[in-house]
């Protein structure tokens, strides 16, 4: 292994430095960064000592709680055409107990420079009846298949559910190329027409603290301050200034949903959902007690759980293709021509 050079070792002393800096500053207003895709940046007008920290109330829930999740992965790939596997389905809960769920059977996708125009028309119009904009790139095209399938099982629970009834869809309820503006105004006003809550809670928030640090966990420090050991909801984006930006059909809340967790949450509440927020976040610590996930609402845990698609799976699919390939006459050699990568064999030892 190599060792720590000088340069190195200035290089950790300037990243220390940075680390450093980044939680000391306090800078006028808080960003929230577009994703990839996304060309929008949101500006909210707050200090962090601006922040109200709502303690969340008990409040008797005995709606259903229903949960929406999907994955993928790449099983092979080239540089003209990738096979990939992709799977969503929900879950639903009432009273701490599981109720009803609905997995769709796993989907392989082949998906090439032919025919992903065709594929991602197809499936565009079928979610949001009308053809989009633009056609991604081969290697985004699995994902967004993935998405569409998680939205029209959100749009089949608006059927579904009851008033006071809750969605929970893992990540932001922010329009951009997916979920496409138009989905979303279809869904929120649906969802608030219903009386149902649609909640988005993401795991990885693109909410950042000035120019370095990420803002949860600065949220999280001057909470530890302002009302320690306690569970609690803020709500970071202006109501006014939201309006101004369309594609947010999201109220911004980060909250802590339990006191004992060490993690806290973006949570984004239909903007159209006139409901208390009190009620929301007493929802939301109700389904958050399971001690293997504390702090997470178990519904999102257990579809989460059940769509992810681990690598033996992964494997398993790939020894099938091979083999089948060496069945219908396809040599391994043209099989390696296509399908070896040369960081395989770079990478050997960090696979062990």
């Amino acid at each position: 292994m190599l060792g720590l050079t000088e340069d190195i070792e200035e290089k950790v002393s300037e990243a220390v430095y940075f680390i450093r800096e980044a939680l000391r500053e306090k800078p006028e207003s808080i960003e929230v960064e577009p994703g990839d895709e996304e060309k929008e940046l949101l500006l909210l007008d707050k200090d962090l000592n601006q922040l109200s920290f709502i303690p969340i109330p008990e409040m008797p829930f005995e709606g259903r709680i229903a949960a929406v999740d999907g994955g993928s992965a790449t099983v092979l790939r080239t540089r003209s055409f990738l096979i990939g596997i992709f799977r969503a389905g929900y879950v639903i809960f009432q009273k701490g107990r599981r109720i009803k769920d609905k997995f769709l059977p796993l989907q392989m996708e082949i998906i090439s420079l032919e025919n992903k125009q065709e594929k991602y028309l197809n499936a565009y119009q079928k979610l949001v009846g009308k053809p989009p904009t633009e056609v991604p790139e081969l290697d985004k095209l699995l994902d967004r298949l993935r998405l569409f399938a998680e939205w029209r099982l959100v749009k089949e629970l608006l059927v579904e559910l009851e008033k006071e009834d809750v969605i929970l869809v893992d990540g932001s309820l922010r329009a951009s190329i997916v979920p496409p503006y138009e989905l979303l105004l279809e869904v929120s006003q649906a969802a608030s027409r219903e009386k149902i809550h649609l909640i988005g809670v993401t795991k990885t928030s693109t909410l950042y603290w000035g120019k370095k640090s990420p803002l949860i966990p600065m949220v999280v420090k001057t909470s530890e301050i302002l009302c320690p050991k306690s569970r609690w909801f803020c709500r970071l984006s202006d109501v006014d200034l939201t309006l101004k930006n369309p594609n947010w059909f999201g109220t911004i809340y980060v909250s802590k949903l339990k006191a004992s967790s060490d993690y806290a949450f973006r949570v984004d509440v239909n903007r159209f959902d006139p409901a208390e927020p009190q009620m929301i976040f007493s929802c939301l610590s109700y389904i958050s007690s399971d001690p293997a996930f504390p702090g997470y609402p178990y519904p999102l845990a257990a579809a989460h759980n059940r769509v992810r698609i681990p690598g033996s799976e992964v494997e398993d699919i790939k020894y099938r293709l091979q083999s089948k390939a060496l069945e219908k006459g396809i040599s391994s050699t043209d099989w390696d021509l296509l399908f070896k990568d040369f960081h395989e064999v770079l990478n050997a030892d960090l696979n062990k």
